[in-house]
Order: C-alpha cells, then sequence, then structure tokens
C-alpha cells in the first residue's frame, strides 16, 4: 500500500506554492484573472443598470441574483479555466523537462505524496484567485445587492471546479514533458469540457445525454442560482478523484 505522509505532502505544498508565486507564471496568472474577472463584474453590473433604467419607468426591477451573481459568478469559472493550465503547467512536466523528477523520486516520497503535494498547492492558489475574484461580489451585498446564499453556494461550485481543474491538469501534465504541451492541452480538454453542453441540441440523443453529463458550465451554473445539487458535488469530487489516481509522476 503507497506511503501517505501528511507531513511530507504539506512540506512539498508549501515549497510548490512559492516557487508558482516566485515564478511569472504567477504574476500572468494574477493579472489575467484579476483582470478577466473585474472587467466582467464591471459588465455584469452594468447590465444590471442598463436594464433596471428601462424597467424603473413601469415600476419594476430585475433581480440582482440573476443578472449579476448569477451571470457574474458563473463567469468566474471560465475565467478559471483560462489560468488553471498556468498552475499545473509546470507540477509534473516541469520536472521532466528540467531533469528534475528523477530527484524528486530519489526523495523518501511515494509518488502519492508527490501528486498530493503537488495537488494541494495548484488548488490552494487557484482558490486564492477565486477569492480575491469574489470580493466585489462580497462588497456589493454588503451595499444590500445581492443574495448570501447565492454567493456562498457559487463560491462552493466555484472551490470544487477549481479542484477538478487541476486534478485533470496534474493527470494531463503527466503524460508531457514540456510545460507548454502540457499547458495547450489542458486548456484544451477544459474548454471542450466547459462547452460540451452547448453542443447538445446539434447531436444524436445517446451523444447528447453523453455530453450534458460531462458538461463543466451547466453544472457551475447550479451553483450560481443557489442550488447545491448532490449529483454536481459527486460530479466534481469523482472526476477530482479519478484524475489524481490517473496522473503519477514519471521519470524522465
Amino acid at each position: 500500500m503507497p506511503k501517505f505522509r501528511r507531513k511530507c505532502v504539506i512540506k512539498l505544498a508549501k515549497a510548490e506554492f512559492r516557487a508558482f508565486w516566485s515564478n511569472p507564471a504567477g504574476g500572468l496568472a494574477i493579472v489575467v484573472f484579476l483582470g478577466l474577472s473585474g472587467l466582467l463584474f464591471y459588465n455584469s453590473v452594468a447590465d444590471y443598470a442598463a436594464l433596471n433604467l428601462g424597467l424603473l419607468a413601469k415600476g419594476r426591477l430585475l433581480s440582482a441574483d440573476l443578472t449579476i451573481f448569477s451571470q457574474g459568478l458563473t463567469n468566474l469559472g471560465l475565467v478559471l479555466l483560462l489560468v488553471s493550465p498556468l498552475t499545473t503547467m509546470r507540477a509534473m512536466a516541469n520536472y521532466a523537462q528540467g531533469g528534475h523528477l528523477d530527484l524528486l523520486l530519489a526523495w523518501p516520497l511515494s509518488p502519492l505524496e508527490i501528486i498530493g503535494g503537488q495537488g494541494l498547492a495548484a488548488v490552494l492558489s487557484l482558490w486564492l484567485l477565486a477569492a480575491l475574484s469574489l470580493l466585489p461580489f462580497v462588497a456589493i451585498w454588503f451595499m444590500g445587492v445581492g443574495s448570501l446564499t447565492v454567493l456562498l453556494t457559487a463560491a462552493f461550485g466555484l472551490f470544487l471546479l477549481a479542484a477538478t481543474f487541476v486534478a485533470l491538469g496534474l493527470a494531463l501534465g503527466s503524460l508531457y514533458p514540456s510545460p507548454l504541451a502540457a499547458a495547450l492541452i489542458t486548456l484544451g480538454v477544459l474548454a471542450v469540457l466547459w462547452s460540451l453542453g452547448w453542443a447538445a441540441p446539434y447531436l444524436p440523443p445517446w451523444a447528447a445525454y453523453l455530453a450534458q453529463g460531462l458538461a463543466l458550465a451547466p453544472r457551475l451554473s447550479h451553483f450560481a442560482l443557489g442550488l447545491i445539487d448532490f449529483n454536481d458535488v459527486v460530479f466534481f469530487v469523482g472526476v477530482t478523484g479519478l484524475a489524481l489516481a490517473v496522473g503519477r509522476p514519471k521519470p524522465s
């Protein structure tokens, strides 16, 4: 049975976390993520204000939960998708390319501990970005706009989605010796999984059912509406566990 020592995993995760944020990839990730998430938040608020101007004369107002929170928080999932390959591209591939993976495997660490430490560092990096991007939503909630329930459930969905992105990135990155190749293939696979639901109406019934079952965007949208579906939670946890089980560091 493979060893799994929490102290070793935490030490490796700390080293990987520091290495990522001291690397240009970390700076690029935070600039891209916060820039895009801020722009999308601004657009959501601007759309909400513009639509309500037309309805105000009729004595009606749109729900902020639907126009700002649900739409804006679902968009954050797409931005997470764009930056998640930056957090995982160096985890496996960079070791293999630089010849460091053989050294890492020579440590008294099991492959399970290695994948656990690298996965923990990557998911903490994504969670940090997600938490920072939620601050504008928290601010307007304090101003009396939007629902705390929607905000909390959407945040829970984002954290589950981030863990799934990281696990898939580690699994795919373990197959490629180049960080750039690992990042591109991860981005491509995640983009396909995100958008599968949009292709469902044009597919045969059996393929449409499969596409809807694997699509990531509709599952996040449920959380962004304030709903926690047990099927969605099981899906994210199951895909994350399966990807971590498949991904293994390989000597160069």
